[in-house]
């Protein structure tokens, strides 16, 4: 059976957050070579598809393999078909259900991938990555309101230091709709109870960034560089959101005098 770290990097890719080694090496060579190294893949894919219709035995590492090639190739209904006999067994891998359930929903399947998720919550409650595909499938179908209720919920139902990432989720979720200061107050929550961790002071930076305060990004930033991690190292993350808020930021003329401290103070939950 393909292990859950493939089968993470194959969900990865399928919603466009990652590409499999395989077709990043191949993006890098020369265009004469990378098309007859796509041409030997297609005949070993159309090969093995082969050997499946025909009810050949197919070793479980080259179903695996063919999965990966089918979902890098989008032919992702008929990834599904290859998926299905690997989530037979008595106890599927959560991982593969997670996979399916994004197969589901790419194919046109809603009401199926939903199905599959809320099985996984009921088994994994507040499981980061499966309320992420949730919301994701929730926005396509329009359901934003009652998505960031049901996650406002779970994120009240947890206590402070148990609920960074759902809050982070949410969060993004009340930005995207265009909810700025209810964002902007969760997120001075959640940087609030948890002292040691930049990433929520980074996501305020990066929307205060949106909002032209580059005065707010730069307190924010220092902010951030004086947290430490369980390691007592300063995250790496905050030199990458800097570089790329550098530039654009120093540029910036926004008048809006800086509120970043008081973001932190008063926060109420959302």
């Amino acid at each position: 059976m393909p292990s859950p770290r493939r089968i993470l990097l194959l969900l990865a890719s399928i919603v466009g957050a990652a590409l499999v080694g395989w077709v990043a090496a191949a993006s890098m060579a020369p265009e004469t070579r990378a098309r007859s190294t796509r041409q030997a893949e297609d005949l070993q894919v159309e090969l093995l598809m082969q050997q499946l219709q025909n009810q050949e035995e197919v070793s479980e590492a080259k179903r695996g393999l063919l999965l990966e090639r089918l979902v890098t190739l989008e032919r992702l209904q008929e990834a599904e078909v290859v998926l299905q006999p690997l989530l037979s067994g008595r106890s599927t891998p959560r991982e593969l259900t997670l996979f399916k359930a994004d197969l589901q929903r790419r194919n046109g399947q809603p009401e199926a991938a939903r199905r599959s998720l809320q099985h996984l919550l009921r088994l994994h409650p507040n499981d980061l990555e499966v309320l992420q595909l949730l919301v994701l499938l929730d926005q396509k179908q329009g359901r934003q309101r009652q998505v960031t209720a049901e996650l406002t919920a779970r994120f009240k139902g947890l206590e402070p230091g148990q609920r960074l990432e759902i809050g982070l989720l949410l969060a993004d979720l009340l930005r995207q709709s265009g909810s700025d200061q209810t964002a902007m107050r969760l997120y001075g929550q959640l940087a609030t109870e948890n002292k040691t961790d930049a990433r929520p002071l980074l996501a305020l930076a990066l929307l205060r960034q949106e909002q032209g305060n580059s005065e707010a990004v730069q307190t924010l930033l220092k902010q951030a560089r004086e947290r430490r991690n369980a390691n007592g190292r300063i995250d790496p993350l905050i030199d990458v959101v800097a570089a790329q808020l550098g530039l654009s930021a120093a540029r910036s003329t926004g008048s809006e005098p800086s509120s970043a401290t008081a973001s932190l103070e008063g926060s109420d939950r959302p």
